[in-house]
């Protein structure tokens, strides 16, 4: 078929409706957060427990959409818009992802008397690095459509590790190793030719490895642990290839789901004696739904090529808290990049 047939510009035409039509939908979903928890209790014989744990409420929902978004990243394989092509093509990517991060650094106390006491964790610009692993492996090439092929199917592999982060009072240390894995499945609208770019629409689920957020002021210690980060991510992605040259670029929709439990020990002089007091919050759980959009470019280098990304995931619902951190919204959006190297065959 000669390059002047109508089924280009009608596949460019597709492309373009697809991504306006996603884009807008994405734009126009509603965004929410919400930190939910069990009781608050306290030992026999400690004090008042409120202060500690609206503050571990407040210090889970303003870290874990950050962690969340570091997981979710933009791309699902590094440089890749459209699928495959059938078995057995696949495409491996390494990459280290980045999330232009804030964590507390102030060391504020923690009452046992009487109710929640406001204060101001501040907030540090700390990058909080997740490298990863993904795959994509080709399992239907798809229907003949000219150019090109359309409805082809990728599953969708990955794992990744989270290192520990620590600023001032404050630090994320992993459990278990700090591995977790991923799956999904990614299906084409248009398999990538030498004329027509790719299209793919994605879901994949991504899992944190499970850390602890630990948090010592002075003498006491406050301790979320076991906490868990998930995120449904759903990708629209679009590349094209140019000889070495190649850029992609996304939009997406990324549910991000948060557990722990927290433990707080206080020690407090009060009327000159010294009390210790136990304080513990059960089922930790936050919510948020959060969007983004992300390009990414890349660099033929022989059998392999260099891919950077740059993304922006969108802000929340503005959540209410009782602390603050140095101004910064526990909700807000970020910046994220990724740096890696690609390779498919």
């Amino acid at each position: 078929m000669s390059m002047g047939s109508p089924l280009r510009p009608r596949g460019v035409a597709v492309l373009t409706a697809m991504t306006l039509t996603v884009a807008g939908a994405v734009q126009a979903a509603a965004l929410g957060a919400q930190t939910i928890s069990g009781p608050c209790t306290v030992a026999p014989g400690s004090l008042s427990g409120a202060d500690a744990c609206q503050k571990a409420r407040d210090l889970f929902g303003f870290v874990v959409p950050q962690i969340g978004v570091a997981v979710s990243s933009g791309n699902p394989v590094l440089g890749e818009g459209g699928t495959m092509g059938g078995w057995p093509k696949r495409a491996f990517s390494f990459r280290v992802s980045a999330v232009d991060g804030q964590l507390p650094r102030n060391a504020v106390p923690i009452s046992v008397l009487g109710p929640a006491v406001g204060s101001d964790f501040g907030a540090a610009r700390t990058p909080i690095p997740l490298p990863s692993a993904d795959a994509a492996i080709g399992l239907f090439p798809g229907i003949p459509l000219g150019l090109t092929n359309t409805l082809g199917v990728d599953v969708l592999l990955g794992a990744s590790y989270l290192p520990s982060v620590k600023e001032s009072n404050f630090e994320v240390t992993p459990d278990n190793g700090g591995f977790a894995f991923q799956y999904g499945v990614r299906v084409g609208a248009l398999q990538e030719s030498s004329f027509i770019p790719g299209l793919s629409v994605s879901y994949m689920r991504r899992k944190m490895p499970t850390v602890d957020l630990g948090y010592t002021p002075n003498n006491d210690t406050l301790n979320v642990t076991g906490t868990s980060v998930t995120s449904n991510a759903i990708r629209l992605v679009a590349s094209k290839r140019f000889a070495i040259f190649g850029i992609a670029a996304g939009v997406g929709r990324d549910e991000i789901e948060g557990s722990a439990s927290m433990r707080a020990v206080v020690n407090e002089t009060v009327l000159g004696a010294n009390r210790r007091s136990l304080v513990e919050l059960p089922d930790l759980r936050y919510t948020t739904t959060r969007n983004t959009v992300f390009v990414n470019g890349s660099l033929g280098l022989g059998l392999a090529r260099l891919v950077g990304e740059y993304g922006w995931s969108s802000e929340g619902t503005v959540r209410e808290t009782v602390n603050q951190f140095g101004g910064r919204k526990a909700d807000e959006g970020y910046r994220y990049g990724s740096l890696g190297i690609a390779f498919r065959f």
